[in-house]
């Protein structure tokens, strides 16, 4: 296997596991998922460009601003939408709706900025790349480097802010149950802010390493959304360490799969890469709903395993047989 093979799995597994933290925490507290969670990342890329494209920015550079944006808009979110929507008594199956809505309103301002480019300044945004302007180390691109560090940093942060700091056990009381949460005196409100902030500036972050990876576009949240619910699925909807986990499985096994499949059957098979995320959830929600977190490891045993891949194989056949 080749070294730029590794290399893009780590990258790709280090932009999902930002993403599908950001998911899992909005999921954890408001208890829907938020299909505008990837569009953040748009925003994040297109503030990266812009930074890069005219004011002459270090693309590195754009990061936190991109990160603080996102955070920003997150906030506006929900003091505009989840809060007013959740105080009239709607229940979670209208904000899921209304995120949907706000992802399809946020990919058309994003459209008609990048039409305002090409028209405004004869710049093109669709394809763009920032590779040109990083650096190299050993061989490496330097964004292979930064990127996974960058996740580890995030991730030794997150781990010390929900399980030492008080704010952060706060924070996962209130996921657990707000109503006790609040008649402890906790600030629920509060806890909602932040976690909105952080679910946000990390998409957006997200959104600004991906053109130092890839060639993209300041709209291309669809193709991102099905595998960050992919990853987060697999982890478990309730854990940031499932996150985690789950974020790095799929993207690793998808790039390798990919560039295995590639091998064998021929270059075609690239095409079909998109359709990889689609069968984890596929496969995580027929075998195990929960995702892995809820999988207690004492408990495995060849027998039950044989019962999954039984269940598995009924529900393989009844996809291929139904009409």
């Amino acid at each position: 296997m080749s070294a730029p093979v590794v290399v893009n799995s780590v990258i790709a597994g280090s932009l999902l596991v930002i993403l599908c933290i950001g998911f899992t925490f909005t999921y954890m507290i408001e208890k829907f998922p938020n299909f505008a969670h990837t569009s953040y990342a748009s925003i994040g890329t297109m503030i990266a460009f812009y930074l890069v494209r005219f004011h002459g920015f270090n693309p590195y550079l754009t990061w936190p601003v991109s990160a603080l944006a996102g955070g920003l808009i997150g906030i506006l979110l929900y003091l505009g939408l989840v809060r007013p929507i959740k105080g009239h008594g709607f229940r979670e199956i209208t904000l899921t709706f209304t995120f949907y809505i706000v992802s399809q309103i946020i990919g058309s301002l994003l459209a008609m900025f990048s039409y305002w480019l090409l028209v405004g300044t004869g710049t093109q945004s669709n394809g763009f790349l920032l590779k040109a302007f990083d650096f190299s180390l050993g061989g490496l691109p330097g964004i292979g480097i930064v990127a996974p560090v960058t996740v580890l940093v995030l991730v030794v942060l997150m781990n010390v802010f929900l399980y030492r700091a008080k704010f952060g056990i706060a924070m996962r009381a209130t996921s657990e149950d707000e109503q006790l949460a609040a008649g402890l005196g906790i600030n629920v409100n509060l806890i909602h802010l932040a976690s909105w902030f952080i679910s946000g500036a990390l998409s957006a972050l997200a959104g600004a390493i991906l053109p130092m990876w890839r060639a993209t576009s300041v709209n291309f949240s669809d193709d991102l959304l099905v595998t960050v619910m992919a990853g987060s699925v697999l982890g478990g909807l309730t854990s940031i360490g499932g996150a985690i986990l789950g974020g790095f499985l799929v993207a690793s096994i998808q790039k390798l799969l990919t560039y295995l499949l590639m091998s064998t059957l021929g270059v075609w098979m690239g095409a079909y890469e998109g359709l990889l995320p689609i069968v984890f959830l596929f496969l995580v929600l027929t075998i195990e709903p929960n995702g892995l977190s809820a999988i207690d490891l004492s408990t495995v045993s060849v027998k039950s395993l044989r019962g999954a891949l039984r269940k598995l194989r009924r529900s393989l056949w009844s996809l291929l047989t139904s009409e």
